[in-house]
């Protein structure tokens, strides 16, 4: 699992290798988040050495874990990192529909090269890169209030 955490790191990005350690052990810390949560949403109906069921999540469920993990990493993450953040928790198919959802709601941003982020934490000289317009309002008005100018 560190493996994959360290492949994942770059993002397609270079960093130095301090930044990817950091990005490393912040992308463990939110999939053990995700998935204590799953533990703590899901109802465990039959429990058999040899069979394990147990509920599934609902929509709301999984835009709530999507909103507490964006807010934990206080940080843009990519679509491959969301993925595995989520691995195991949610389908990819599900994951992208709940991203989708929130996009169109404004309730998060998303940025080029498919990373999303709360709207507080859209970095100001990434702001030109934001691809969903109905989140640009939030984000100023976050500067505004920061008495931040925008770039």
């Amino acid at each position: 699992m560190v493996q994959r955490a360290e492949a994942l790191r770059s993002g397609g990005e270079k960093r130095t290798n301090t930044e990817a350690a950091d990005r490393g052990k912040l992308l463990e810390k939110l999939r053990r988040i995700a998935l204590r949560e799953l533990e703590k949403r899901s109802t465990t109906l039959v429990d058999e050495p040899w069979i394990s069921v147990t509920t599934a999540l609902s929509d709301k469920d999984i835009e709530e874990m999507v909103l507490m993990i964006l807010r934990e990493a206080r940080c843009p993450l990519t679509w491959r990192e969301m993925k595995y953040i989520f691995a195991g928790v949610v389908g990819e198919d599900r994951l992208r529909k709940i991203l989708i959802n929130l996009k169109a709601r404004g309730v998060i941003a998303e940025l080029t090269k498919i990373r999303f982020a709360l709207p507080e934490y859209v970095p100001v000289e990434e702001i030109h890169k934001v691809k969903n317009p109905g989140v640009l309002g939030k984000i100023y008005e976050r500067l505004r209030e920061k008495r931040i100018p925008p770039n």
